[in-house]
């Protein structure tokens, strides 16, 4: 076995990279990085019991170079006989639409890409080529757009789905890896210019400060990143553990944080908690301007949009975060049987039982509800609020606005574009989980009861 194959295998190991026994989706390009990467990894098929496939983006950008690196990449694979995948992404297009700059829309459209193949084609990981100096190029870009901590350990070696093995190998080690193993390879002029940030923080500024201020730097910017990943690992403690006090989730995805004890957090700690927020709204970018504004809607109230969608409002003592445009669909309530939502990921469970002699039977709120089958206009469905619905409220006098109605009840506002609404031919049956229409009440008549009962669903 090579010294490098030992290094990625000790990489494994010290890093707790999942890989044993897995199916390992390598991304391939045919530059020198991925092509190391794919004859490692073949090389250690048999130590790790692993299944290998490839599989090549292309971006759209260098329509010339493409054939010519798939015919290379095609044939890499033939001779050791692994999968080869292409995928086809329009990123001049894409990034036009998204309004985004290349290499940020090329980034996060490639993982995707890569994620598809995993998918499609059942691959539980996909391995990147990432290395030590592009982990250096990473802290020193992050640090010069303003990051923070996190920002400064760059990016990690498993991350989701994502594992990089060349983590602690340096590029000159992967050179002379295919020097001295004589292993062909493609260069991408494109690397060498410098028209994207990347390529000048690599080509004109990091040879600049190992020259002109200190030759160890690229080593001591790694030496800082370990020493904050330790730092980082208790600092993660404390915030998980302040955030399952404070932070809940709704059926339908909303992340609500309770503002009452996060105030009262110092704000190293209401930063972070607010980064773990939008890391679990999926954020891809999370930024400076990002977590500002959502401290500033905690102090400020009001309502603010940020990237990729999502909003974040304050009602009361709460903070919302979410992701508009969700609506609930019309769904057919089966009696008996169970229904489940798509959103909110609610399950509503229906039976048809008989009155208790001499019993009484009570809506319990947000559990379930207990309904005069006699008195039901036809099938039940699920369906969201419209505006200006009106309804007859449980023993209440006359009719009201289900608006007004939960402005009463102080029902948060942002709660309520995911609040299902039961009904029949004749309206509002039930305000699922908070109140029933009057008309649909258990009397001395009632005979055959409805019970709906509603449940987390298993989504």
């Amino acid at each position: 076995m090579k010294a490098i194959e030992k290094k990625v295998l000790q990489a494994i190991d010290r890093y707790d990279l999942p890989g044993l026994d897995r199916a390992i989706l390598i991304g391939l390009s045919g530059g020198p990085d991925s092509v190391a990467l794919f004859h490692i990894l073949a090389n250690l098929r048999k130590n790790l019991n692993i299944t290998l496939g490839a599989a090549y983006i292309d971006h759209c950008l260098r329509p010339r170079a493409v054939k010519r690196e798939i015919t290379f990449c095609q044939k890499l694979c033939r001779d050791r006989n692994i999968s080869f995948y292409t995928e086809k992404i329009d990123i001049p297009g894409l990034a036009t639409k998204d309004k985004t700059g290349i290499e940020e829309t090329a980034r996060n459209y490639r993982y995707r890409a890569l994620n598809d193949i995993a998918g499609r084609e059942g691959y539980d990981l996909i391995a990147l080529g990432h290395h030590a100096d592009d982990r250096v190029e990473t802290i020193l870009f992050n640090l010069f757009r303003g990051s923070g901590r996190e920002g400064m350990i760059g990016f990690k070696p498993h991350r989701d789905n994502i594992i990089r093995p060349l983590y602690d190998l340096s590029r000159s080690e992967i050179e002379n890896y295919l020097v001295d193993n004589n292993l062909d390879y493609l260069i991408d002029a494109s690397n060498k210019g410098f028209r994207f940030a990347r390529n000048r923080l690599r080509n004109r500024i990091l040879p600049l400060i190992s020259r002109d201020i200190n030759a160890a730097a690229p080593h001591n910017i790694l030496r800082l990143s370990r020493i904050l990943q330790d730092e980082e690992k208790h600092l993660g403690e404390v915030t998980h553990k302040a955030a399952k006090k404070i932070l809940t989730v709704s059926p339908g995805g909303q992340i609500c944080l309770d503002l009452t004890s996060f105030c009262g957090y110092d704000k190293w700690l209401r930063r972070r908690l607010i980064r773990l927020v939008l890391e679990q709204a999926k954020l891809q970018e999370i930024t400076f301007f990002s977590v500002d504004q959502v401290l500033i809607t905690a102090a400020d109230g009001g309502r603010r949009s940020l990237p990729e969608g999502l909003t974040v409002e304050r009602y009361g003592d709460d903070l919302y975060i979410y992701f508009s445009g969700r609506r609930i669909r019309k769904t057919l309530l089966k009696i008996p049987g169970e229904t489940n939502l798509d959103f909110p990921h609610l399950c509503f469970h229906s039976q048809i039982i008989k009155r208790p002699a001499g019993g009484r039977l009570k809506t319990v709120p947000t559990r379930t509800a207990f309904i005069d089958a006699d008195q039901l206009d036809g099938d039940l469905y699920v369906s969201e609020l419209k505006a200006g619905a009106r309804f007859h409220p449980f023993n209440r006098p006359g009719s009201k606005k289900v608006s007004d109605f939960l402005t009463d009840r102080k029902y948060p506002r942002p709660l309520r574009r995911e609040l299902p609404i039961v009904c029949d031919a004749a309206g509002i049956v039930w305000l699922a989980g908070i109140e029933i229409d009057d008309r649909v009440k258990i009397g001395p008549k009632t005979n055959r009861v409805l019970k709906i009962e509603i449940r987390r669903s298993k989504t």
